[in-house]
């Protein structure tokens, strides 16, 4: 998502009220002269249900809207492309695993299981390969040691 128009003026996102903090810190607008700062909003439409975007308020609900908005991953990478984050270390430093959403765990544990999985598939590839290695060194050996035996 690279624009505003992305949004309708209908959609009920809301600003995550002052008492929260944010996930990755709050920047002024790249676009913008003035000096607004991007805003974390949760995305409400059933497509994109709990998604967090960033944008920049400035002529909110008018003609002249700022466009900048983007999706909570691009704008982690902006930030850190544009030397505000250093990395994922600079978020999120007081989290433990008990903030993690359920969602993020589940993923989590998929990604997990499927690179065991991967993990698994390569011993058991490697364990063949290493097989079919020494059968192919003996017999080799044993060739060898027949025609030097002749």
């Amino acid at each position: 998502m690279s624009s505003a128009s992305s949004f309708s003026r209908a959609s009920s996102s809301r600003v995550r009220r002052d008492s929260q903090v944010s996930e990755l810190p709050l920047v002024k607008c790249p676009f913008c002269k003035g000096d607004s700062t991007v805003v974390e909003r949760t995305c409400k439409k059933e497509e994109n249900f709990n998604r967090k975007f960033y944008r920049c308020l400035t002529g909110q609900y008018t003609s002249a809207q700022c466009k900048f908005v983007m999706w909570q991953g691009d704008y982690a990478v902006w930030l850190v492309k544009e030397g505000f984050l250093h990395g994922w270390t600079d978020c999120n430093a007081h989290r433990t695993e008990d903030d993690v959403p359920e969602s993020v765990k589940a993923s989590l544990k998929g990604l997990h299981d499927g690179i065991e999985k991967i993990r698994c598939e390569m011993k058991e590839a490697m364990s063949r390969i290493s097989m079919f290695g020494i059968a192919f060194v003996t017999a080799f050996v044993m060739f060898v040691a027949m025609n030097v035996m002749k």
